[in-house]
């Protein structure tokens, strides 16, 4: 049996999707997010809340492997402490049951002490489940490229992409189905002892000017500009989208430490590093021209 957190993200639910293809016995943790897809296809659905300690040794129990990883509400108010609460909960379960292997799911920049932004949670998730007495598999991500794709609605309707990142500034981008194929991949292979940290850094370092003339080319809009925006301006338009005043201010202080080289200093891609899929292929995924197949 293999216990698959975050199964309704983008990550989780494609590690639960390739193991299922493989015919791996499959048990996810339901809380907000439906999972009757999950189940239709054999996957065993446990209700429950990252929160809770009990139900997440009621979700682990029985397992061989896991995958962890500390779910994002942006809208939650309390988004720092409440992913420090998930941390602590999540080590205790893992303590309390058999599971002999973990991949978790973490962020280059959390590699460091002074992390800003998200990954600060992410360190404090590594260091408490490098208290664990188990195998654990780290696996440390560049950006996900996916993501970039949700300002879509925006460029359309009004011609530009921004974000408080300079437009030179070149970044490590991966894609999430890379990052779920080695995580799928370890967790039946259980190939790991001890306590290992591999790098997932993607083909190419991009630049947002690079990523927004791609997207445009894909958009019909090949002059799309990618502009730098004032700090707050960016802070008060992710809370206008809905986002916690507490996201948005840890959102804007990992774009700045981009600027500043914080989060990927020193990291160098290594053929172990690389993963193939580029930003380019994603597009054609999922941005097929008139006429393309997708």
């Amino acid at each position: 049996m293999i216990a698959v957190m975050g199964a309704a993200g983008n990550v989780g639910g494609k590690v639960a999707d390739l193991l299922l293809r493989e015919g791996e016995q499959v048990r996810v943790l339901q809380h907000r997010r439906d999972l009757t897809g999950l189940a239709e296809r054999g996957a065993e659905v446990v209700e429950g809340d990252a929160l809770d300690v009990e139900a997440l040794r009621a979700f682990f129990k029985g397992a061989t492997s896991a995958l962890v990883l500390l779910p994002e509400d942006v809208a939650d108010p309390a988004f720092v402490e409440n992913r420090s609460r998930m941390s602590r909960a999540i080590r205790d379960a893992l303590r309390a049951t058999g599971v002999t292997h973990v991949v978790l799911l973490s962020f280059v920049g959390a590699a460091r002490a002074d992390a800003p932004g998200p990954p600060a949670g992410l360190h404090e998730f590594e260091r408490l489940l490098g208290e664990l007495s188990v195998n654990v598999l780290t696996l440390r991500s560049a950006m996900y490229m996916d993501y970039l794709l949700a300002s879509i609605p925006l460029m359309r309707a009004q011609g530009v992409n921004g974000s408080a990142i300079r437009g030179d500034v070149r970044i490590p981008m991966v894609a999430t189905k890379d990052v779920a194929r080695e995580a799928a991949d370890r967790l039946r292979r259980r190939d790991f002892t001890g306590h290992e940290v591999k790098l997932l850094l993607g083909p190419e370092d991009l630049t947002m000017t690079d990523v927004t003339r791609a997207i445009g080319a894909r958009l019909g809009m090949p002059d799309l500009p990618y502009v730098q925006l004032p700090a707050e301006g960016v802070r008060a338009a992710l809370v206008g989208a809905g986002m916690a005043e507490e996201v948005a201010g840890l959102i804007v202080a990992m774009q700045l430490a981009l600027n500043e080289g914080l989060s990927f200093d020193g990291v160098q891609r290594t053929a172990t590093s690389a993963t193939p899929t580029r930003f380019v292929d994603i597009l054609r995924e999922r941005l097929p021209h008139t006429g393309e197949p997708a």
